[in-house]
């Protein structure tokens, strides 16, 4: 019983330790940062691009669509 306590102590000061944490970095982000996106490192546009000129293969019809 005194283990389990134990482990269940550890796992909710994690969880408070996170909050915590993830709360002070969004104290930052809106007060130093307000206008900064999280970076998009693939667009929806060009996975679009990806898609049509390797699987499909058929890139200039797709362009030639838009």
């Amino acid at each position: 019983m005194a283990i389990f306590c134990i482990v269940l102590l550890a796992v909710s000061s994690l969880l408070i330790l996170g909050i915590v944490f993830f709360s002070f970095l969004k104290w930052i982000k809106k007060n130093y940062y307000p206008t900064w996106k999280f970076p998009d490192y693939i667009s929806v546009g060009y996975a679009e691009y990806l898609y049509h000129k390797y699987i499909k293969k058929d890139l200039q019809a797709w362009l030639d669509k838009q």
